[in-house]
Parts: C-alpha cells; structure tokens; sequence
C-alpha cells in the first residue's frame, strides 16, 4: 500500500482512544485495509444519522477509504469503489456507533 495508507502509531493511539471512549464504535472492515484512513474521533459527527450526545464514533477520510478499496481490489476501479463507498459505507447506518466520513475540501 502507498505509504500515506500505512497505519502509523498516530493511528494506533486513534484506535486506542477510540475504544476507550465509546468499545461500541464501528470500525471498518477489514481492518487491516481501513484503520489507516482513520483521522479522527468525534462526539459530534456532521452527517445524515440520529446521533446521541456523547457517543464518541471513528471519523473516516472518505477519499483515503476509496483510495484504499481500490488498492485491495483485484482491478477494481476508482468509479466501482466509489460507489461501493457511498452505497454500502457511508450509506449504511450501523447503530450508535456508525463511524462518519468526512471528505477534503473539493472532493467528491
């Protein structure tokens, strides 16, 4: 994987912090893959889903996600992992715990 999708003791302490604060909070799968586009832990996502104050959830690069699909994918493209990404990711709604996605100014 490039190395901007490595995960780094950066993300490790996230992933620690993370389930300290909220050992409910989703994480995506296969994390081998994902864990490096995590960039961040929030109480107060900004997205579509019913929230409860307090319930700490991961915060996603949304590109890096994409990035990362399409890198594990077997010839997998950009356009198939990005709507893989909106329909079964960032659509799916997983409980309290959901993580957000959030994307770099001008992108998507």
């Amino acid at each position: 994987m490039p190395d901007e999708l490595t995960t780094t003791p950066e993300h490790v302490e996230l992933i620690r912090r993370l389930a300290e604060l909220n050992p409910e909070a989703c994480r995506l799968e296969p994390r081998s893959i994902y864990d490096a586009c995590i960039i961040g832990i929030t109480d107060n996502p900004k997205d579509q889903w019913p929230r409860e104050p307090g319930v700490y959830v991961a915060v996603y690069g949304a590109e890096k996600c994409i990035a990362a699909a399409v890198e594990a994918s077997d010839g997998g493209s950009y356009d198939e992992a990005l709507d893989s990404f909106h329909y079964n990711t960032s659509g799916g709604y997983y409980g309290p715990g959901t993580p957000t996605f959030v994307w770099e100014e001008g992108e998507e």
